[in-house]
């Protein structure tokens, strides 16, 4: 394990609060907020691109969804951003991972300005490279464009690499890229939806998610 590829969303931060308002902004927007089990059927594409699961969602309604895209980012995303935080425990392992000397990089649905925004809001700034959006791809998630490019970039293996997500669709991007998938359960999905993707393992929390990365660190037998 050369390089840590981390999502971002669900994964790194809980950003549920801050998604769930958005999605609330477009669905009042919209004239839809009474409608059943749309909420939940918009948070089944949560991990892919914002424009593929708009897609998903609404095209079935008969809708376009470049129309539901205008009004979900009429939302004030930044101006909401204190909705969004790392989950417990998360920072004080990066941290740790970065005292051991082990490279991280991010691959994420997320937009370039965006998470660069939080990613430095968060005092986070140079602690990821590359970090990967839709921006830089032609295919996002969970297409293994993304993964592709950070193997480019790095000159790495694809077994040097280990991609840790909370979606299938990060799974799914791992598995194409011929890449190691580590399952995360703290963000929008459970475990029966995680393990057919192949993960070389689970992790309900950010402390199981801590000492499985840490077994697998180098020189970690030395540090037992």
């Amino acid at each position: 394990m050369k390089l840590i590829v981390w999502d971002f969303d669900g994964t790194l931060v809980d950003s549920r609060p801050l998604i769930e308002a958005g999605m609330e902004h477009a669905l009042k927007g919209l004239g839809l907020q009474d409608r059943p089990g749309l909420r939940e059927s918009w948070l089944r594409s949560v991990g892919l691109p914002v424009e593929a699961g708009l897609a998903n969602t609404f095209r079935p309604l008969g809708m376009d969804p470049a129309e539901v895209l205008k009004v979900y980012r009429s939302f004030d995303w930044a101006g909401n951003e204190h909705l969004l935080r790392p989950f417990p425990g998360m920072e004080p392992l990066l941290q740790e991972l970065r005292a051991l000397g082990i490279r991280m990089a991010i691959a994420t649905s997320k937009r370039s300005v965006p998470v660069l925004r939080q990613i430095q809001g968060l005092g986070w700034a140079g602690w990821f490279s590359p970090v990967v959006t839709p921006d830089d791809v032609v295919l996002g998630k969970p297409d293994p464009e993304s993964l592709n490019r950070i193997l480019e970039e790095t000159s790495l293996d694809p077994e040097d690499l280990l991609m840790v997500g909370d979606t299938p669709f990060d799974l799914d991007m791992a598995r194409g890229a011929g890449v190691p998938s580590l399952a995360v359960g703290h963000g929008f999905y459970p475990e029966e939806e995680l393990l057919p993707w192949g993960p070389r393992a689970y992790a309900p929390d950010v402390p199981a998610l801590r000492d499985i990365l840490l077994a697998w660190a180098p020189g970690a037998e030395a540090r037992a």
